[in-house]
Order: C-alpha cells, then structure tokens, then sequence
C-alpha cells in the first residue's frame, strides 16, 4: 500500500513555543516530534485542538511535564476539520534551542 500524503510542518526556537497548525482542509494528525538542546527543567507543554466549531469545543490533547525531557514523540492519528487548528505551547524558561515538527496527512 503506498504511503499517504505525510506533510510536516517545521518549528525552531529558543524561546516560548507557541506554535499552530491549521491546514485549511481535512487532516489527520499523525504525531508531534520535539527534540531540545538539553533537558528542560520546568514547566507543562500542552497540545490543544483550538476547535473551529467555537471555544465551548477546544481540548486538550496531551499534556506533558517537561521537566528531564530533551525528546519527544508524541502520536496521535486523529482527524480534524478544515477550521480546527492544533497549537502547541510551552513556555520554556530555560530557554532550549528546539526543533519540532507536526507530522499530519491531508484528508479528502
């Protein structure tokens, strides 16, 4: 079976992680990846469906305290609606470089 249309959406920082991904169509999320120049000390990451519907509908997805995590992977496969948006936040005191990625498929 050939693979489905993985796209991947690249974030960089080193400061607040306050990031969204919002497709505009149909997607299934696949998984989230976060690697950090060292191990954070601190501080709760959060994954929220800021649902299209309104905020009477917006979820936590994954909730995560960071403290001694440096990598993370983070699957989901669930679908979503063109005006559903997935945010990630973290505040990051510490201030670690990081790199992530929201892994995601277009739906038809």
């Amino acid at each position: 079976m050939p693979l489905a249309n993985i796209l991947f959406q690249k974030f960089t920082g080193a400061t607040t992680i306050a990031e969204a991904l919002a497709p505009g169509v149909k997607f299934k999320l696949r998984r989230i990846e976060l690697n950090l120049s060292s191990a954070a000390t601190q501080e709760t990451l959060t994954v929220t469906l800021d649902a299209g519907d309104g905020a009477t509908y917006d979820t936590i997805l994954y909730s995560k305290a960071m403290s001694g995590v440096q990598d993370l992977i983070r699957g989901f496969d669930k679908e979503f609606e063109p005006d559903d948006e997935i945010d990630i936040a973290w505040t990051n005191s510490d201030t670690r470089t990081y790199g992530g990625r929201y892994v995601y498929e277009l739906q038809q």
